[in-house]
């Protein structure tokens, strides 16, 4: 009875530092990082979601070739990486009100946020 009652007592403090502290934010971020790492890693093994990445990309690049820059093609590489990198791109830099990239001159950063949606 008494190891119920103290694994009782052990998850209400982690609950309660989870939901009305800022004391787990770092651990519990550090924690996601490491998982997306290893989801993006398992997702380049397999192939799969990189396969139907690719072919959106490359469409998009064959789209785009001429009006890119050097730095703006290596940009271009670098959030295709990923579905998630993909996701997160489209998050921050497309729609109304978006940041500006710095890679990015406005006019291709909004051609690349239409061909993207």
């Amino acid at each position: 009875m008494k190891g119920w009652i103290l694994i009782a007592l052990i998850g209400a403090t982690l609950y309660y530092l989870y939901t009305e502290t800022d004391t787990l934010d770092e651990p519990v971020a550090e924690v996601q990082a490491i998982y997306q790492q290893a989801q993006d890693k398992l997702d380049s093994m397999t192939g799969t979601k990189m396969k139907r990445i690719d072919d959106k990309v490359d469409l998009l690049t064959a789209d785009i070739a001429e009006r890119l820059s050097a730095t703006e093609q290596q940009a271009l590489k670098l959030i295709s990486q990923s579905q998630v990198k993909l996701d997160g791109y489209k998050e921050r830099y497309c729609g109304n009100g978006a940041d500006k990239h710095t890679s990015f001159s406005k006019e291709n950063q909004t051609y690349i946020c239409d061909k993207l949606n």
